[in-house]
């Protein structure tokens, strides 16, 4: 191990992050760096006196706080060691070079703005199964109709691209036309952007309505072209965008390159031989930037005659022959018009003339999926760099961010809504935070609609009908057993989650124990189980880089009767300091925890070949009270509203909201058995002795 000398000292720079701000300190290190995991706490780097007799390091217990330690890596003597140091964000024409010149085929995507709130919320689902492809990056229309620039509508073209860079964890560029506005207008679009974190920008002219462009006129509306957009890029925010511009096979090989442009994206077109000549002809006159081409499948007979008209295009004619016989029937053309897509992008791709393709989309999933396959450019997700979903480097802000309390597991969306307006994300460290500014859900359309499901499609899933807490204990255990409930419909998703996915993958291991919580009242609605060094390469719980090891204290969360906490709270601290705990009600007039009330405990951890102690899931006590809020308001917001306002059902739901409390439990010692659920048994079992005592009690009064 490497010391310093008093002539050069040996320092360690750590970053300590709080919601708002970063405060770093420097402090001399004289002593190897090792690292501790503790039953109260977080794993943490620090100094240790060689000498000192209360400290141990290689996997022994330590003797002053409970816990075990490890011996990490040295510095050397001079350097700083920067905790979370942050990951910096490249340009999304990096990455298509990158890829190019790799040899990598990749896909991007596009889509246009739905009309309405509803198609909105529906929209960022099906973008969530279309990032399971891992596309390179998607792209969002300029629709006029949809008021693009206006960020405080939901449905308009700049909200929808703000919100799938921050929620769908993909690289996200929008479509930006000038032609319509001046340029002061146009430069303001831009700067709006780029305040919210837009990077990327495909620079188009547009076009005016019909009526607007008699030929007489048409020279000077059109006084603005995708030309000057770029320029004014170029002028105003120097090389913070990425700029794309538009390519026309079927036209002459110009692109507005020399002003700044940085790849082409083609319009569509009907014949491979377009392409390429596109592609020969740009190159001959010095064009060297990527050209993507644009991929638009047929997907109707009527749909594509009105797409080429209005992209001012001619449908080959043996295309239209082809279609003639079958014109009328769209599952026919719609088979016709993937299978010719596939062989044109087959092409392109094998011969070299393209490394990639672009898919005009049109908000449609099935047939987009079916291409991406067949040509092998739907990829697999590689092994998890995160126990949840980081924004990798897809997010200007988030990029850096890997740590999240574990509460939110489930919603990340609402975690990420909630989080929206911090300047900065927790990065190698939770760190200590008395204040976390958590932004309210109430104003927020996209997390109280029911996204894809209707209600009686949330109906058949959790019941037309709740007599008593055994129809709610039923919901509870078909989640958890993933088989079709009375009405043969499977429950893929508690209101507590987001997705309709089912179970996590690591629940196996402790779904036999979740199962008897279900049984018994406790409902769960939050778990892991302890892990001690697996593998990062495990299918269940690993995560993280190659040749690492993962590590995890068990953790439950869930909402028991006033009855079980009670029992609860008179053995718990029996088991401290092994057990931590937060039990809360829905008010907060219950709030009972043994653990700081600022200091959160870090419940995931990994050890990776080159890199720092990760610690990316934490309970934190401050947000676990934010979190309560968002919580109980899915028993009466996302459930009891489902029937009617005097029923049964929905008095069964709310006397749960009001009277049952929730509760996390960590069990610290992720070295030995789990005892989270023996302890859970003895509630149980206390619960009921208590009762027939009370019992025994009034019948001996009476």
């Amino acid at each position: 191990m490497t010391k310093a000398s008093p002539s050069n000292p040996l320092s360690v720079q750590v970053r300590k992050w709080t919601h708002k701000w970063n405060q770093t300190r420097r402090f001399p290190l004289d002593n190897p760096i090792s690292v501790g995991v503790y039953l109260k706490g977080q794993p943490r780097t620090s100094a240790l006196p060689s000498t000192d007799s209360q400290a141990s390091v290689g996997g022994h217990s330590s003797d002053g706080e409970k816990g075990v330690c490890f011996e990490s890596l040295s510095f050397p003597v001079g350097s700083l060691a920067v905790l979370g140091a942050g990951r910096v964000l490249p340009p999304l024409h990096e990455k298509i070079n990158r890829r190019i010149n790799d040899g990598t085929p990749f896909f991007s995507l596009e889509f246009f703005p739905p009309k309405t709130a509803n198609g909105v919320a529906n929209f960022f689902t099906r973008l969530d199964r279309f990032n399971e492809g891992l596309p390179l990056f998607v792209d969002i229309t300029w629709h006029m109709n949809s008021d693009p620039a206006n960020m405080q509508k939901e449905t308009s073209s700049s909200s929808i691209a703000l919100g799938i860079m921050n929620y769908c964890r993909v690289e996200t560029m929008l479509h930006m036309t000038c032609v319509q506005y001046s340029k002061a207008q146009t430069v303001r679009h831009l700067a709006q952007s780029k305040k919210y974190g837009l990077r990327n920008i495909l620079a188009l002219r547009g076009d005016l309505p019909p009526s607007e462009t008699s030929s007489e006129e048409c020279q000077y509306l059109y006084r603005y072209r995708a030309l000057d957009m770029i320029r004014w890029i170029r002028e105003e925010f120097g090389d913070y965008f990425t700029i794309a511009c538009s390519g026309y096979p079927l036209g002459h090989p110009d692109a507005p390159v020399d002003a700044g442009a940085q790849f082409i994206v083609t319009q569509l077109f009907f014949e491979a031989e377009s392409f390429e000549k596109f592609v020969r002809d740009c190159r001959e006159i010095g064009i060297t930037c990527p050209i993507i081409p644009g991929i638009m499948p047929i997907m109707g007979y009527e749909s594509i005659r009105r797409i080429a008209t209005l992209s001012q295009l001619t449908i080959p004619e043996w295309i239209l022959n082809d279609l003639e016989p079958i014109k009328h029937d769209d599952d026919a053309v719609r088979k016709y018009g993937t299978v010719k897509a596939i062989e044109m992008c087959r092409r392109l791709l094998s011969n070299g003339s393209a490394k990639c393709i672009h898919l005009y989309t049109m908000n449609r999933e099935g047939t987009c999926r079916e291409i991406l396959q067949e040509l092998g450019l739907w990829q697999k997700k590689p092994m998890r760099a995160l126990p949840w979903e980081p924004h990798g480097g897809n997010h200007p802000i988030r990029c850096k961010e890997d740590v999240r309390p574990i509460f939110w597991s489930a919603r990340p969306k609402s975690y990420i809504y909630r989080t929206r307006d911090w300047d900065d994300f927790p990065n190698g460290r939770w760190g200590n935070s008395s204040s976390p500014a958590f932004n309210d859900l109430k104003d927020y359309y996209l997390f109280h609609l029911l996204g894809t499901t209707n209600k009686d499609e949330q109906l058949k899933k959790f019941g037309y009908e709740i007599a008593d807490i055994e129809d709610v204990k039923k919901v509870f255990l078909n989640f958890l057993t993933q088989e079709p409930n009375e009405n043969g419909v499977v429950v893929t998703s508690l209101p507590w989650s987001e997705q309709e996915s089912g179970v996590a993958p690591e629940t196996k291991l402790i779904q036999d124990q979740l199962t008897w919580c279900n049984e018994n009242g406790i409902f769960t609605i939050n778990s892991q189980p302890s892990v001690n060094g697996a593998p990062s390469s495990d299918p269940l719980v690993g995560w993280g880089k190659h040749g690492g090891y993962c590590y995890q204290k068990a953790y439950l969360e869930c909402f028991i009767s006033e009855e079980h906490s009670a029992a609860l709270q008179t053995i718990l601290e029996e088991y401290a300091p092994r057990i931590n705990y937060h039990i809360i009600n829905h008010n907060a007039s219950v709030d009972v925890a043994n653990t700081e009330k600022t200091t959160p405990i870090a419940v995931t951890w990994g050890v990776f070949p080159g890199c720092e102690i990760a610690q990316p899931t934490v309970v934190d006590p401050i947000s676990f009270r934010v979190w309560k809020d968002e919580a109980y308001e899915m028993w009466t917001n996302q459930w009891a509203s489902l029937y009617a306002k005097e029923s049964n059902s929905r008095q069964v739901l709310e006397h749960i909201h009001d009277t049952y409390h929730l509760v996390n439990l960590v069990d610290n010692d992720f070295q030995k058995p789990c005892i989270i659920f023996e302890i859970l048994s003895r509630m149980v079992n206390l619960a009921k002795e208590i009762s027939h005592q009370n019992e025994q009690q009034i019948w001996a009064t009476n």
